[in-house]
């Protein structure tokens, strides 16, 4: 009982703000303390709702007669606004003819004149944007403006070009032509790698090059500002440039841009050496740093050996026994042992030149191993990145090919850095190897003559 009579309390509650807008939440004034006041409350409830709803009927039917105003003055303004459309319509549409029909005769009147206008139009935007981004506007700045207003003019058909107009994209044009074959020092304000401007001489090559010193410089048609590059083309063309800037009379050989920045652009985008090794990440560095053990391994054993190789032909030639070769080391075991038998004799000599090949062929299993690592590394390393490449593609698809061709290109430079490193350490290995197995073969050889000739004593 107690749940049903809050919840008619609550209902009642609820519908009396939905009864008017204007009235604010009814809330009880005390606590309930007994079921008795709960009922007390809604009837209270009820009243005030049924009270509020007769007012509210009243106020409308008082309203009545004025709602019945306001719509007659709603109707006659809908016909009055529609009988001023219906007038703009005809008005519009008597415009619209005699619009075509003055288009018409200025068409005819213009006759050849239309095709020259649009030529002319076409060759003015031509020349502004030619102005805006060549390089003679260091000198001649805002001159694509003027070229910019003429073609909005012949394109307006709003009124013809003077013949001033006229003669101004001639002049703009001739004096373009002009300064593309001038040579001038400038001075002008240069922006920095470091963002700092400072006052530096240019020379202006034609239209086509801005240089300063031993560098090239930029030109940024959207601000008028000349910047210095942040990376510069090869040594030796800087250093043409230098010599050109600093010369004072005579010819001076310079490497000039006539596509005016494009190739100069690709030129610098294009990676350098250290770029490349970058591309081949992890692996690449693996590489190179096997590479350079393995050359080092290398030119130490060559050069050992040939120290060795040395010493081996004097001790040849010498009556005198000396330690510091290996020859002179077996020559020294034979006087030691050369009372033994023929057959004991035989094997402390080839014990000797076994404790002689370690020191001979050191390293050069380590040598061989790189050698045929690199290749294969490389061959990890340009899988990984087809990999890479591939899940590009599907993630990006194949609307840009510079993407793929990039990642290829980079999936490649691992196999260009293994096959770099495998070949010159294949040489050096085959190298040492040869100079290590031929002084192996000479103490071999006068160990055996040693032998013989203990045998041919005894025999005798």
């Amino acid at each position: 009982m107690m749940r049903y009579l809050m919840l008619t309390l609550l209902l009642c509650v609820g519908t009396l703000p939905l009864a008017d807008p204007a009235h604010a939440i009814w809330k009880p004034k005390q606590e309930i303390e007994s079921l008795d006041e709960l009922l007390d409350l809604v009837q209270q409830g009820r009243v005030e709702q049924s009270k509020e709803n007769k007012e509210r009927e009243q106020r409308f039917l008082a309203q009545k007669s004025k709602q019945e105003q306001l719509l007659q003055e709603a109707i006659a303004e809908r016909k009055k606004l529609e009988r001023r459309s219906e007038l703009l319509e005809t008005t519009y549409a008597e415009n619209k003819e005699q619009l075509d029909e003055l288009t018409r005769r200025l068409e005819k009147r213009m006759g050849s004149l239309k095709e020259l206008f649009t030529h002319l139009q076409a060759s003015t935007s031509e020349t502004a944007n030619l102005l805006q981004h060549s390089i003679t506007s260091v000198e001649y700045p805002s001159r694509h403006l003027e070229m910019e207003d003429l073609s909005d003019l012949l394109g307006s058909n709003r009124s013809l070009p003077s013949i001033n107009n006229i003669e101004q994209l001639w002049f703009q044009m001739q004096r373009e032509m002009v300064e593309s074959g001038k040579i001038k020092h400038l001075n002008l304000e240069v922006i920095t790698t470091q963002g700092e401007p400072v006052k530096a001489d240019v020379v202006r090559v034609g239209a086509f090059n801005l240089l300063s010193g031993n560098r090239y410089l930029q030109y940024i048609p959207e601000t008028g500002k000349v910047i210095d590059l942040n990376r510069q083309p090869a040594r030796y063309m800087l250093g043409y440039v230098e010599d050109y800037t600093q010369a004072t009379e005579g010819f001076n050989a310079v490497a000039i841009d006539p596509t005016r920045g494009t190739l100069l652009n690709m030129l610098l985008d294009a990676p350098d050496f250290v770029d490349r090794v970058e591309q081949g990440g992890f692996i690449g560095y693996v590489i190179i740093i096997l590479g350079a053990i393995g050359v080092i391994l290398a030119l130490e054993r060559i050069m050992f050996l040939i120290i060795t190789t040395r010493k081996v032909s004097d001790q040849m030639r010498l009556q005198e026994v000396k330690r510091d070769n290996p020859l002179g080391r077996i020559m020294l075991t034979y006087e030691q042992h050369k009372k033994l038998p023929l057959e004991s004799l035989e094997l402390k000599l080839g014990e000797a030149i076994l404790r002689e090949r370690g020191p001979l062929e050191k390293h050069l299993t380590m040598i061989k191993i790189i050698s045929v690592i690199a290749p294969l590394l490389g061959l990890l390393g340009t899988v990984t990145g087809m990999i890479n490449t591939f899940q590009t593609i599907t993630l990006f698809g194949t609307g840009d090919p510079k993407l793929m061709a990039g990642g290829i290109s980079q999936a490649l430079v691992t196999t260009v850095l293994g096959l770099s490193v495998a070949i010159p350490v294949v040489f050096f290995h085959t190298l040492a190897s040869t100079r290590s197995k031929a002084v192996i073969s000479v103490l071999e050889e006068q160990s055996t003559g040693l032998v013989a000739e203990k045998a041919e004593q005894e025999n005798s």
